[in-house]
Order: structure tokens, then C-alpha cells, then sequence
């Protein structure tokens, strides 16, 4: 039945692009019994040999003659391909075309033909992005496809100068399933939003919990058949590449429910479109048999939507290389722990997630394994709608909306991180909180939003003198240094509202829109965040960013300093 559901589906849904052409190889296959998909792997005519092909069940490897052969059972509804190093996937528009979708039942044979192009990509450079949230609302669509993406162009355009080439990686959400129907704004738009953009790379996603079909029916099935949508527009649910020297693994932790709602909950959406975390037994067994190719001292990459790992609580009196002791996984269970013990004799392994709009990196232990998580701040900051009253965009932390560059030289990997609306050599806001404190105190719109949600922070009553900084990316392992007057302030670690969020968002949704009854309104947002007490009002601050690789970023903070809309 599951197969039949798959056909339809992918039969049905037109709105999509293709991911496979009709290339036709003319290397011969000989598919012997029992063989349901076979094809081959080819780089300008020429087979190439040892290539993986998996239907995300089985997988096997190209013969001499570039020839592969699996006795797949289409449990899902593609067959793809890792490319191997030294190549790049052929592709005639956004998305590479290394999968290629089935079309007949599973008991029936058919073949499939994918293209390699030679590249040297042992030095390459990753941009990744998240939470892009196309909605076709609030000019989002423009935005991203006109200043977002020649952000990033120019970027990409200065390192290809370099011979340096540039992938892209989107960690899920690129649309947003309440809007699928309303607005028009299905997942494969967004392949087509890309397209009509230009965007200057290759792009490899990763399945969001808001880029699954709304309309899914629930129940056993609900999170496969919610997926087929995004697998038609963007492809597999889960997958590897090799880039250069890293093995970069793609992961759905999302399980969409998808249960019944009492009323509708968006335009032509009777369901609740909830889902839980965690990963389907299916893909850690596809994952165990993808690295058994895999050495222990490559460098690995996991892309996913949900991060896995959260500060269990801010103890700003610990030395901050301590904190290793707050760390949690963000989501327990039996799937997570899993995947950890398959990554575990891993040598230098990175995972990049979104979902949840902020900035924040976490390094397990070493005695626990080598572990890196960065979770990268979403490009639609918060929901686009601090771009929509006039400011810049940002996301419920404060931070900026940015892209992460990893930039990969072999086995080496480093990354920054890139902001779309800022100088990119910022990497922090201060702020003179003595001005935040009159600025609660007196405006007006401040006072009324206070009044309607007390428990957020009333800044008007923070004690004289002190300084506030966002750092934008901050890593245990960096140095934030604030003087005044020659003198290095103790700093401490607080976990609060961000003034600038409470200006930007929370007061001009409900004090402008007159919207009293948001109930999650009443759970201030409350994130990382560095302070020190000055001695005066008025001298003027240093403030000073080392991150781990030793780039230093200064400032001057001159006070007094007012707060106020402008600085956004």
C-alpha cells in the first residue's frame, strides 16, 4: 500500500520540478534476478567506479564499468548517490541531481543514470543557511531573493576569484506549512524562488518541521506521506555527500503527527501540524551502513533541522570553560543517544542544525567525544516581521540574521559567522544600559506593553552603570574583554530578554497591532547575554571579541549612549 502511496504522490504532484532528467547513459547494465533498480554512474561518457547508491535501505557501490545494481523493495521513493570526492553532482538548475525518483511498483524493474563533473573541491567553502520561513508574506520572498541572496552572491563570487568553490547547505524550513495553501507557498516554491533568484550555488537540504504537507492525513503514515511533497521538490529525507575530504550526512529528526484539530488552524488546514523529535530507526540503520565506508579520521559533517544539545542553566559565576558541566541533550531519547554512539569513534565530527532562531554552539567534552554543534541562527530572524515595521530583521536572541561560512582546507575546518544586514566585520551589540533604563521608564509604547505582560523585564529598574553585550556567535573558547578607562571589568553571564528583541518585536506586535491575548506572549524570551558594572555614566567602554581562532573584533561604546529604534 505504501508503495502505490508513493507512485501517486509523486505522480500528482506537478508543481514540482524534476530532481532527475531524462539522461539516458549509453554504459551498458545487466541487471541479473531479483534486481529492481539498476544504472550507472558516469563523468563525461566515462564510468566511474566505486560511487555509493542507496535507496536509503540498501546500499551498494558502482562496478568497474560504473554499473550499480540493488534489489530494492522502494520503501521509500527514491534511489540517490553519494558523490565521491573530487567530483561535484551534474545539475541544470539550483539542486543537484543526485537522486532520482522511482516510477514504477516495487516488483518491477527500472533504471536510472546519474552524471559526475570533476572538481577539485579538497578546499571548498559550505554557506549555510536555516528557517528561511517562505511564506509569500511581509515581502519575504523579495527579500530573500533580492538583498539576501546577493549577500551571499558577492561572498561566493569573492571566493570562486580564489578558486575556492562554495555549496550551499539549508537546514530545514524553508517554507512554512501553516501558508502552504492560503498563500500559495507550497515547498516546491521554494526550489522555484531559488531559481528565479539565481542563487550562486549548488543547494543540499534537510527536512524542517514546517516543510511537511498540512493536509497529511494522520496516523501511522502521516510523517512519511506528509514528506513526499519536500522529497519530489528537494529530495531525500535523509542522504550523504563527499565534498572534498568531509563526509557531510543529511538527517530528518523531525516525526510529523500531524493530529486532527477541533477547528481549522490556518486557511484549508484542519490539523494541528505537531510533531515530535527524533530520528526513525530506518535512517540510523541507512546511517550505520553509510559510514562502514567511512575512515574514522575524516571529518564529518550531520545536517539536521532540530539541535540537539541546550544549556541546562546559566551559572554566570562559573568559569566560563566550565560549562561543559550545563550541557544537556535537548532532546532525550533513545534515537539522539543513538545516533551519538554511531558518530562516536568519529574523530572530528560537527553537526549543523536551526529550528530554533538563535545563535548558539556547544562542544561535548572530549572525554565524552569529539562533538561540535552549531545551531545557526534562522534567516527569517523573527518571522520577518521586525523587517516588516521598518528595522532590520532579527531573531528572538537579538542576534542579526546571518548565514554560517565553514571554510574547509582538506581535513581542516573553520567557520564564521556572516550577517546580511550588517557590517560583517561586527560581531556584537553593547549597549549603555543606563540609556535602556530611561528609555523603558519613559516611553510611552514600552510602558503600555509592560503594563499588558509584567513579566518581562522592566529595565527602568536595573541598578546604574552597567553595560550589556550580544555577541552575535558566541564559543566558550573565545575572550570577551571590556575596559574602561584602562581598567579590564569583570564580566558575567546572564540569561535575560534582549532590549532590542522587546523594542523590535514583542512591543510592536501587540502595542501596534493593539494584539493583547497572545497567551505565549506571557513566557518572556530570555537568552544568553554579557554584562559589567562600570564606575561612571559617561566614560567611554572598549569592548573587546576574541573568537576561537584568534580573530579580534573591537569597539568603543561612548556614553552616554540613548536607546532607541534608530540603532536598528
Amino acid at each position: 500500500m505504501k508503495n502505490l502511496t508513493i507512485l501517486t504522490a509523486l505522480l500528482t504532484c506537478a508543481s514540482a520540478m524534476n530532481a532527475q532528467s531524462t539522461f539516458r547513459s549509453s554504459l551498458p547494465v545487466k541487471p541479473g534476478k531479483g534486481v529492481t533498480v539498476a544504472g550507472t554512474v558516469e563523468c563525461e561518457g566515462k564510468p566511474v567506479p566505486g560511487v555509493v547508491v542507496s535507496d536509503g535501505y540498501e546500499l551498494t557501490k558502482t562496478d568497474k564499468k560504473g554499473a550499480y545494481y540493488l534489489k530494492s523493495k522502494k520503501q521509500n521513493p527514491q534511489v540517490f548517490i553519494t558523490s565521491p570526492a573530487g567530483y561535484d553532482v551534474y545539475r541544470d538548475d539550483v539542486v543537484p541531481q543526485f537522486w532520482a525518483d522511482f516510477t514504477l511498483p516495487a516488483d518491477k524493474y527500472e533504471r536510472h543514470d546519474f552524471r559526475l563533473t570533476e572538481n577539485d573541491n579538497s578546499r571548498h567553502a559550505t554557506i549555510i543557511i536555516t528557517d528561511v520561513h517562505l511564506a509569500n508574506q511581509r515581502n519575504d520572498v523579495s527579500i530573500f531573493s533580492g538583498p539576501y541572496t546577493d549577500v551571499i552572491r558577492r561572498n561566493v563570487e569573492s571566493l570562486n576569484a580564489r578558486g575556492i568553490p562554495v555549496y550551499t547547505l539549508n537546514l530545514g524550513d524553508a517554507s512554512w506549512d501553516g501558508y502552504w495553501y492560503g498563500h500559495n507557498y507550497p515547498i516546491a516554491k521554494f526550489r522555484e524562488s531559488l531559481n528565479n533568484a539565481n542563487y550562486p550555488t549548488a543547494v543540499y537540504s534537510c527536512m524542517g518541521n514546517h516543510d511537511n504537507d498540512p493536509k497529511a492525513q494522520p496516523g501511522r503514515d502521516a510523517d512519511f506521506n506528509a514528506s513526499l511533497p519536500y522529497q519530489k521538490a528537494l529530495g531525500p529525507r535523509y542522504y550523504s555527500q563527499n565534498i572534498g575530504n568531509v563526509h557531510y550526512v543529511f538527517l530528518d529528526n523531525i516525526h510529523y503527527i500531524n493530529d486532527p484539530a477541533p477547528a481549522p488552524t490556518y486557511t484549508g488546514i484542519n490539523n494541528k501540524r505537531n510533531y515530535k523529535e527524533d530520528f526513525t530507526p530506518e535512517q540510523l540503520a541507512w546511517l550505520r551502513k553509510d559510514l562502514a565506508n567511512v575512515s574514522y579520521d575524516t571529518p564529518i559533517i550531520v545536517a539536521m533541522h532540530g539541535p540537539m544539545f541546550r544549556w541546562k542553566k546559566f551559572d554566570h559565576k562559573k568559569n566560563w570553560s566550565a560549562l561543559n558541566d550545563e550541557i544537556m541533550i535537548r532532546t532525550d531519547n533513545e534515537s539522539t543517544r543513538e545516533l551519538l554512539d554511531i558518530l562516536r569513534p568519529y574523530k572530528n565530527v560537527h553537526s549543523v542544525s536551526g529550528h530554533s532562531h538563535k545563535q548558539n554552539l556547544i562542544r561535548l567534552p572530549e572525554e565524552m567525544q569529539n562533538f561540535t554543534e552549531h545551531n545557526i541562527s534562522g534567516t527569517c530572524g523573527a518571522w520577518w516581521r521586525t523587517r516588516a515595521t521598518g528595522l532590520k530583521n532579527l531573531c528572538p536572541d537579538g542576534t542579526p540574521v546571518a548565514y554560517e561560512l565553514f571554510n574547509i582546507d582538506g581535513s581542516n575546518i573553520s567557520w564564521e559567522h556572516k550577517t546580511f544586514e550588517y557590517d560583517p566585520a561586527r560581531a556584537f551589540y553593547a549597549w549603555d544600559m543606563n540609556g535602556v533604563k530611561d528609555y523603558f521608564k519613559n516611553n510611552e509604547e514600552m510602558r503600555a506593553f509592560l503594563t499588558m505582560y509584567p513579566e518581562w523585564t522592566d529595565y527602568s529598574d536595573l541598578p546604574d552603570n552597567y553595560i550589556y553585550v550580544n555577541l552575535w556567535a558566541w564559543d566558550q573558547d573565545g575572550k570577551l574583554k571590556i575596559t574602561e578607562n584602562g581598567k579590564e571589568l569583570p564580566v558575567e553571564m546572564v540569561k535575560e530578554e534582549n532590549p532590542l528583541y522587546t523594542l523590535s518585536y514583542m512591543v510592536r506586535t501587540t502595542v501596534w497591532n493593539n494584539e493583547w491575548n497572545n497567551k505565549g506572549y506571557h513566557n518572556p524570551r530570555k537568552f544568553m547575554l554579557f554584562r559589567a558594572k562600570a564606575s561612571t555614566p559617561d566614560a567611554p567602554v572598549e569592548i573587546s571579541w576574541t573568537d576561537y581562532f584568534g580573530k579580534e573584533t573591537k569597539s568603543t561604546l561612548e556614553r552616554p549612549a540613548a536607546f532607541n529604534p534608530e540603532i536598528l
